[in-house]
């Protein structure tokens, strides 16, 4: 058993505030797509799905997780080979594809 809290609706609410609820994914084909990448045979859902826009919604976001004990897997193309980006505690998928400039 993992010390982890899981995802309650009061959270998501928080996230909604945090990214907009566009941003917030919770449909099981987005929860199935981000359970795995490219390593073979390994699936763990997130509970939910968030894409931010910036280093102040990253922020919140990690500040919020790490206040309520909440997994975070951040997650590139999900192009990987080494299974680093696969939620294996569930929680969060931080997804980082909306960041796509070099300020």
């Amino acid at each position: 058993m993992t010390p982890f809290t899981k995802i309650q609706p009061h959270h998501i609410q928080q996230f909604k505030k945090i990214v907009g609820e566009k941003f917030v994914l919770l449909d099981d084909e987005n929860l199935k797509k981000y359970s795995n990448d490219e390593t073979e045979d390994l699936s763990f859902p997130p509970e939910v799905i968030l894409k931010p826009i910036n280093a102040q919604e990253v922020a919140a976001i990690l500040k919020y997780c790490n206040e309520h004990l909440i997994p975070v897997t951040a997650r590139g193309a999900g192009t990987g080979l080494s299974g680093g980006a696969l939620p294996i505690y569930g929680g969060v998928c931080l997804s980082m594809e909306r960041f796509n400039s070099i300020i």
